[in-house]
């Protein structure tokens, strides 16, 4: 019973969308593009969007792309070609105002 009282609970702090020690602080924007749930954090010229929701075995290039859409949505900035890097549940890019 204890592992099961645990094993909910990690499983909880697990689903949470944590964005680090460089975005520390930032609240998220909240972002849906085209079904997929982002949160989304801009610092400066650096952002960063987690991916909240489940898909089934999501491709970097749909998931990306919807990242980077997410992110320009919620900055206001277009994102630096060349910049983004992560994969299917995390995407960090530069940005450009």
């Amino acid at each position: 019973m204890r592992f099961f009282l645990l094993f909910q609970m990690l499983m909880a702090l697990v689903a949470c969308s944590s964005p680090g020690l460089n975005f520390g602080g930032v609240e998220p924007t909240r972002v849906v593009v085209e079904g997929s749930v982002f949160d989304v954090y801009v610092v400066g010229e650096e952002a960063r969007a987690i991916r909240l929701n489940f898909e089934l075995l999501p491709k970097l290039a749909v998931t990306g792309s919807r990242a980077v859409a997410a992110i320009e949505q919620a900055s206001g900035c277009g994102v630096v070609k060349g910049s983004v890097s992560g994969d299917q549940t995390m995407i960090e890019a530069r940005l450009k105002c």
